[in-house]
Order: C-alpha cells, then sequence, then structure tokens
C-alpha cells in the first residue's frame, strides 16, 4: 500500500530541488569564470580555457531555463 505524501512535503521537496538548481547555476558560472581569468596558473591553454569557461555558462543557462519553466514542465500529477 504505497500513501502519497501530504502536499506540504511535497512542496517543499520541489522547493528544495528548486534550490539545488539554482546552487548548481551559481557554481557553473563561478567555476567557469575562475577557469578563465586563472587558465594560465592552471596549466590550461587560453583556447582551451575559453572553451571551458563557455561549457559552464551553457550549463548554468540551462539550470536557469528548468527554475524559470519549472511549473510548466513539473505539472502537479496527482490526479
Amino acid at each position: 500500500m504505497s500513501q502519497t505524501p501530504p502536499q506540504s512535503q511535497k512542496d517543499a521537496s520541489g522547493r528544495n530541488v528548486r534550490v539545488v538548481f539554482a546552487v548548481v547555476a551559481l557554481v557553473s558560472v563561478l567555476a567557469g569564470l575562475l577557469i578563465y581569468v586563472f587558465a594560465v596558473p592552471l596549466g590550461f591553454d587560453e583556447d582551451l580555457a575559453e572553451i571551458i569557461a563557455i561549457i559552464f555558462l551553457l550549463s548554468a543557462i540551462c539550470d536557469y531555463a528548468v527554475l524559470y519553466f519549472w511549473d510548466r514542465i513539473f505539472k502537479n500529477r496527482s490526479r
């Protein structure tokens, strides 16, 4: 017998997941910035550092898009 969690637990869980996505987006932006700025001391070629920074930035943009469209993507399906 499976029970569905109360609505307040579902809301809290969704909020926690959104916080994780936001933190991952911020960490991605910071990681890309740090790799781009400190490419030479880290031993990266400048072109490679730029590519890695762009990838981190794109990852952050995707995380932000998930946050922005969260309610449209994950509608309440408890019918």
